[in-house]
């Protein structure tokens, strides 16, 4: 199965108010279930997956900051029930995190 889903925000080395993040994930929420509807897809609530992912970003990143961008897209994915959890026992990563540069 492949989703796509927005990027969210640079969360890496952000000082945000607590109720700044809350808005922020919440909208970044609301986008990604439009997503996923807008491509019919259905969960499965999966006890296993492989998964990779590609970033389109406007700069490079760091791999640290790129995993940690994945954070609010994983949580997101186990809440709408495509996942049962996001641990190591149910998520595999198959490749390496890619990035691709994408000014548009």
């Amino acid at each position: 199965m492949r989703i796509n889903l927005p990027l969210p925000p640079n969360r890496a080395n952000a000082r945000w108010h607590w109720t700044t993040e809350r808005r922020l994930k919440i909208e970044y929420y609301n986008k990604a279930e439009l997503m996923v509807m807008l491509q019919k897809l259905k969960p499965e609530n999966l006890r296993a997956a492989n998964i990779s992912a590609k970033i389109y970003a406007w700069a490079l990143s760091d791999y640290d900051n790129l995993y940690a961008r994945l954070k609010w897209p994983l949580d997101f994915l186990v809440n709408m029930g495509f996942i049962h959890d996001d641990s190591p026992q149910v998520l595999k990563w198959v490749t390496p995190l890619e990035q691709e540069i994408d000014r548009k």
